[in-house]
């Protein structure tokens, strides 16, 4: 692999530890789907950075995994791997090139938790940023810190992010409570086992994941980072350092609430902020901080840690007590703080999470360098609003729409947020369907749910992955669309039906076929791809043979003996819909064969197809794959060659019967 960003190899270093992993999972506030394809897929799948389309699908066929035979015929899926990417729905951009068909969620954190809208409402933001890798064997190692899924996170920012492996069963618990939210609001069914030699109980050196789902079992409050640093100590003062890039406007007020939740201790605060253009926080001067400077209950630092001169941000967010070190997501603000998570008032929550880790260095180490600061270090109101985060509005519509490449069905629900809105002004725009889909009039009040089916397999959503919900009022909103079963995705073709044949009469596998390439819908726009193939041939293509009546018969029977040897309905499903030749590939080449051409051959190259068909359906075992098997065969309206043209071409029907009796046709 080339060379990578730091958390990259990071993260790849993380994986050398663990088996072939299962399940990989990222939570993140801002997304960019290029950058985490290109930089954070590919060093999870251990590939090179990819440079063309053929590179992404590649990657994505190592994801689906393969299918191998197994004894007495059945067949498992084996080396799949789970990814999944969760981002606030307002933080990401569906405009994105996706080129791939990992799960990404946008999240409504207002529908999370229990939908606890007293607490998290439309102003919480979804900010954690945690990745959860689990190996086959269940060994697990879980990471969190200040970095989003973006580039500037991975690679100029200046930012924290720790990774430890799962030990005990406090954390599994953890880390299960920080998901089932998750999960359940998308309808995601995903479970996770853990060895069972995990201990059973936390020790003193233990790391905590803590994050804002997480409850005491005795009383059900929360467990919050300010109950881990502040709580628990004898010391008659507690010192806190906090490196935050953010502060909130009212600092004063904020300070004087978290000394409040420090009592009975005298609570010390050491603050290593990120100086705008080195000289201003995120945070206006008051005069109710004054107090605070002339007792020394706050002081300001640089941090010990020099930064890069191309780093634009120092982002990281590390709070540390004289035993305690968190590294997370957590801002020293309200929000990011979770100060008001168990309040009964109308306090803005955030959702965070982060480790807690035994802290192994003395505060002074990193109090090296004081900053002396005056009311001209803060920001005037109006350079402020420059550096507020501009955070767009939660869709109106709560929007799941699932393909499953298995059916071919859209599964779609609309769940309605903003109780003003008439259904009939809603339209949802998807990929491979000529018309939006519209909410009938019998939709219940807030929710509706319906399913479509695509009558032939879809060409655009290999490329588009994103659905569009547009309003009449001109607003439109877009999201990623969740893809079920993507190993039944057909991404590579032959390029002629005598190509197929002459693989099939050869004997060559199908599957990694060299002379097949991914299909034209896919490639589409990708010149550099095109160019890089078209620079690449030195020679001459080489003409095939023509298509024969004994090369025919011989590649349908080599077909089908290939299917003779197939023991499990998922095998034959490959090679029925999925693998380069397939029973669909081939009877589009058909098809178009008979369109420029109403001769014999085609005829009996029809007849044969449906016979290879039939043949195919007899082995398999499924009554829902039987169904799909029988809707490939050509159907009498398919064929140009109508009655008139087969006695010219043919001969008698006496002669038409022989030949049907002989080779076991059905007419057609």
């Amino acid at each position: 692999m080339t060379k990578s960003f730091k958390l990259a190899e990071e993260l790849a270093k993380q994986l050398q530890s663990l088996g072939h992993i299962k399940h990989a999972w990222f939570t993140t506030f801002n997304l960019n789907m290029d950058f985490f394809e290109r930089h954070v897929l590919s060093t999870l799948l251990q590939m090179d950075k990819p440079r063309s389309r053929i590179d992404f699908e590649l990657m994505q066929q190592k994801l689906n995994g393969g299918i191998k035979e197994g004894r007495k015929g059945n067949a498992n899926i084996i080396a799949n791997m789970d990814v999944k990417v969760f981002a606030d729905q307002r933080m990401y951009d569906a405009s994105d090139l996706k080129r791939t068909a990992i799960e990404v969620y946008g999240v409504n954190p207002a529908l999370l938790d229990g939908g606890r809208k007293k607490v998290l409402n439309n102003s919480t933001l979804f900010h954690p940023k945690v990745i959860f890798l689990q190996d086959e064997d269940g060994q697990a190692i879980l990471g969190a810190g200040s970095a989003n899924l973006t580039l500037s996170g991975w690679s100029t920012n200046q930012e924290v992010f720790t990774f430890q492996r799962v030990e005990c069963q406090y954390q599994v618990e953890a880390i299960r409570a920080f998901f089932k939210p998750l999960f359940e609001v998308n309808q995601v069914e995903t479970k996770i086992s853990f060895p069972r030699n995990l201990r059973s109980e936390i020790t003193p050196s233990d790391w905590c994941f803590v994050h804002t789902f997480i409850k005491n079992s005795s009383d059900g409050k929360h467990k919050t980072l300010l109950s881990h640093l502040l709580g628990h100590s004898d010391e008659a003062a507690r010192d806190l350092v906090v490196w935050s890039p953010y502060f909130p406007s009212d600092l004063a007020g904020f300070i004087q609430r978290l000394k409040s939740v420090a009592l009975p201790h005298q609570l010390k605060l050491h603050l290593v902020p990120d100086l705008v253009e080195n000289q201003r926080m995120r945070t206006q001067w008051s005069e109710d901080l004054l107090p605070l400077f002339s007792d020394e209950s706050m002081r300001f630092y640089r941090s010990p840690i020099a930064k890069d001169e191309r780093s634009e941000l120092c982002h990281a967010k590390v709070w540390m007590t004289n035993d305690k070190l968190a590294i997370g997501s957590w801002n020293f603000t309200t929000p990011g703080s979770n100060l008001d998570l168990d309040s009964k008032g109308a306090g803005q929550v955030n959702i965070e999470a982060g480790i807690i880790l035994a802290n192994q260095q003395p505060l002074q180490t990193v109090l090296t360098q004081l900053l002396s600061i005056t009311e001209d270090n803060f920001m005037q109101s109006k350079e402020l609003s420059q550096h507020v985060l501009e955070v767009a509005e939660l869709m109106p519509v709560e929007t799941r729409v699932v393909f499953d490449w298995q059916t071919l069905t859209y599964h779609i629900e609309l769940l309605k947020i903003d109780d003003d809105l008439a259904w009939q002004s809603v339209e949802l725009h998807l990929p491979d369907l000529d018309e939006p889909l519209y909410v009938v009039k019998t939709a219940s009040e807030t929710v509706y749910a319906t399913t479509h089916k695509l009558s032939q397999e879809p060409q655009a959503l290999l490329v588009n992955h994103a659905y569009e919900l547009v309003l009449t009022n001109g607003l439109r909103y877009r999201g990623f669309i969740v893809e079920h079963n993507s190993m039944m995705r057909r991404v590579e073709e032959f390029e002629s039906l005598d190509d197929i044949f002459n693989s099939l009469i050869e004997g060559r596998s199908l599957e990694s076929n060299p002379n097949a390439s991914l299909r034209s819908a896919i490639l589409g726009n990708d010149h550099d791809w095109l160019d890089e193939q078209e620079a690449g041939s030195l020679s001459e293509p080489q003409s095939s043979p023509t298509l024969s009546y004994f090369r025919m018969f011989q590649a349908m029977d080599s077909f089908e003996q290939r299917i003779q040897t197939l023991k499990s309905d998922r095998m034959i499903e490959q090679y029925a819909f999925v693998v380069p030749g397939c029973l669909v590939e081939m009877g589009l080449k058909i098809r178009h064969e008979l369109t420029e051409n109403a001769n014999v051959f085609n005829w009996y190259m029809k007849q044969e197809f449906n016979l290879l068909v039939d043949q195919v359906k007899k082995n398999a075992n499924d009554s829902d794959l039987k169904a799909r098997l029988s809707d490939l065969r050509f159907k009498s309206n398919d064929s140009v060659i109508r009655a008139k043209e087969l006695q010219n071409s043919i001969g008698s029907g006496q002669y038409r019967s022989l030949i049907k009796g002989k080779c076991n046709y059905v007419s057609i």
